[in-house]
């Protein structure tokens, strides 16, 4: 059975000047953000995104608002430090004015809208071309601070906020149901360390949906989405039911001859829960969210995955496909000095963001030749191979 997972590896970064102590920040709403950004237009860019670093929102702010509120940004350093805010808070429930008031619906209705989800993830899962996509990824990370044991001598490190440490474009591939990534790209391309994320074509899709089914789902909510009404479910899938694979890169495992610490994978099957946000007429599914339910005392304690799904032009037909997710993974990355622990980490809380955008879709084909016994030209082509030709690939579990 495939599983997809968080999978985190650590990275050697240059970091720019550090803050000397953790800021408090100010909880605001959606309404005080976007009054906030109003009253700072026309100040220099960095200015406002010292601003918005000092904020914390408290609702979920929509695609719809977040493309407007870049639109009247003065640079990239502000628009940035929008984006770590808006993702931040991409797993918090929308402003009350975004929640219509219309009645719940009655259990038949809600029979009917589980119907027409499982059968719209069965009909995507199955007409979804073979394709390519670009997948754009900008990563990034905090600093706790801690005092970490060097070669010498005990050094003291600042807290910094989360903060960007790279970017990086990777062409995947999705072609018999199978997503595949451009591993040269990745092994030669840019690379940001911190979060690695994988599977939003199909395996999160239809995973998640079928383990909510064996879990727990129930009615949540009515949402006013951008293109109209929403209906949502919440759901919560127990570990021995669920797909959702949390690893670490690294947690100690012993020590080497020269006392060197051994270090290993962390990898846990994580009990989780998140909602489904759909179109209540068709069953399309514009929104998935999975937040894993970790122990106590486990060295990830936090992590987390959104998908967002719109309508995407693949060789002159429209299809419901991925068009932005944000994963969040926080760990216990410090050790105490001298020594190992490997059943408690209590060290500061490091956080990984990774804010993704998929675009540039396009269809995979190729051009063929047939060659018989009876061709008049061994030269002329058969002409283009169809795109969703069957396509053989070695067995990979999906990854997140």
């Amino acid at each position: 059975m495939r599983k997809w997972a968080v999978m985190l590896l650590l990275a050697c970064l240059t970091v720019p000047v550090f803050a000397e102590n953790e800021p408090k920040v100010a909880k605001v709403a959606v309404k005080q953000l976007e009054q906030a950004l109003a009253a700072a237009y026309g100040k220099p860019d960095a200015e406002v995104a010292q601003q918005l670093s000092g904020l914390e929102l408290t609702e979920r702010l929509s695609s719809a608002m977040l493309a407007r509120l870049n639109a009247g940004l003065p640079g990239e350093k502000a628009r940035q430090a929008l984006m770590i805010l808006a993702d931040s808070a991409a797993f918090l429930a929308p402003p009350e004015s975004e929640i219509p008031a219309n009645p719940t619906p009655d259990p038949a209705a809600t029979r009917q809208m589980l119907t027409q989800i499982v059968n719209y993830v069965n009909t995507t899962v199955r007409q979804l071309p073979n394709l390519i996509a670009m997948r754009n990824t900008t990563g990034f990370e905090d600093r706790p601070q801690e005092d970490v044991q060097e070669a010498t001598a005990v050094v003291s490190l600042s807290y910094m906020p989360l903060h960007a440490i790279g970017k990086s474009s990777v062409t995947i591939t999705y072609r018999d149901r199978q997503e595949v990534v451009d591993e040269k790209a990745v092994k030669h391309g840019p690379k940001i360390g911190g979060l690695v994320t994988a599977g939003e074509f199909g395996p999160i899709l239809s995973k998640v949906v079928a383990d909510a089914l064996q879990g727990k789902i129930t009615w949540s909510r009515w949402e006013q989405g951008s293109g109209g009404m929403e209906a949502v479910f919440h759901f919560a899938v127990p570990k021995d039911k669920s797909h959702y694979i949390v690893q670490f890169c690294c947690v100690p495992d012993g020590f080497n001859s020269d006392r060197s610490a051994i270090l290993r994978v962390f990898n846990e099957t994580a009990s989780y829960h998140g909602e489904i946000a759909f179109d209540p007429a068709s069953g399309a599914i514009l929104r998935i969210t999975m937040e894993a339910e970790m122990p106590q005392g486990e060295l990830v304690s936090k992590a987390g995955m959104i998908v967002e799904y719109g309508s995407v032009e693949i060789g002159g037909k429209n299809y419901i496909s991925p068009v932005k997710s944000v994963s969040i993974l926080q760990a216990h990355t410090t050790q105490n000095i001298g020594a190992y622990s490997m059943s408690n980490y209590k060290g500061p809380v490091k956080t990984y963001l990774n804010d993704v955008i998929f675009d540039q879709y396009r269809r995979f084909g190729s051009e063929t030749r047939i060659l018989t016994g009876d061709s008049g030209d061994p030269n002329q082509s058969s002409g283009p191979a169809s795109a969703d030709a069957p396509y053989t690939a070695p067995a990979r579990a999906p990854t997140h």
